[in-house]
């Protein structure tokens, strides 16, 4: 079973407005049908690690980027307590009881979906790039705890060379994990359609052949039905840091414009580009 749990991670308690803004919008969408929004700093963690997992001390010490230790942490949220796992800057346009067949909470699985094809394609040459922005899981589930079990081995194996690739316990390292054990394929289920979690690509792309949709979908949020989560791709460690501390969100705006708003200052010659 996965409880009714939203996780979420900051370095502190003090939210950037334009992700504050996301997160309010999603717990008045979701608090009514009962779930509980838990926002976790990196001092939560390390409590969380010191206390339940002694032997990832090393490895979350080791991490060099914030990428790395939300890595980290998502899944030992996950196992530990069970629930639901989204990045800041996913926006939920929908309750989740309104896609009963998209996720089942009342199953033992593990849940999560592939990047956008356009940009993976583009960065990884590959469409099949599993993306550790929005997954959920049931608490102890045993994929998420070789997952976490092996980023120790890996550690004890190549030290803090480990962390030389960024996002070195991302996706990619989970699908390697998927696809290495096939008993643990049972209890994961890969939610194919892009659509439906992912539907645009990330905004600093212009010559992607989706960049035109993806700018007017920011635009006119005019999402598919079968849409209900959408992750803007607001880089916090890299691109977006200097921005996500000065923006100021309009009160007289919708949580839409207000992103749009962001991202047309962050990006202003993609969005003079497709919205002439």
């Amino acid at each position: 079973m996965i409880p009714k749990i939203i996780h979420q991670t900051w370095k502190d308690k003090n939210l950037p407005d334009i992700l504050q803004k996301i997160v309010n919008h999603n717990k008045n969408l979701l608090e009514k049908s009962g779930y509980e929004f838990k926002l976790w700093t990196d001092d939560d963690i390390k409590i969380l690690i010191n206390k339940h997992y002694p032997h990832i001390t090393m490895v979350w010490d080791a991490a060099r980027t914030g990428v790395q230790k939300g890595d980290i942490a998502r899944l030992l949220l996950l196992h530990h307590y069970g629930g639901i796992y989204m990045d800041l800057d996913i926006l939920i346009l929908k309750d989740f009881e309104e896609f009963p067949g998209l996720m089942d909470l009342s199953q033992d699985k593990f849940y999560l979906s592939y990047e956008p094809e356009a940009q993976t394609v583009r960065i990884y040459n590959k469409n099949d790039y599993l993306c550790n922005a929005f997954m959920a899981a049931n608490k102890d589930n045993e994929m998420i705890g070789y997952c976490i079990m092996h980023i120790y081995t890996l550690h004890q194996r190549f030290n803090v060379t480990i962390m030389r690739k960024f996002d070195v316990f991302g996706g990619d390292y989970i699908k390697g994990i998927y696809e290495s054990y096939l008993s643990y394929q049972k209890d994961c289920h890969i939610i194919e359609s892009r659509e439906q979690i992912y539907p645009i690509n990330d905004p600093k792309f212009n010559n992607l052949p989706t960049s035109k949709t993806d700018w007017d979908l920011l635009r006119l949020r005019n999402y598919s039905d079968r849409t209900y989560v959408v992750h803007y791709w607001i880089h916090g460690d890299f691109e977006s840091k200097n921005l996500l501390e000065d923006f100021k969100c309009n009160p007289n705006n919708d949580v839409h414009e207000d992103v749009y708003q962001f991202f047309s200052r962050l990006y202003p010659d993609n969005a003079k580009l497709f919205n002439q």
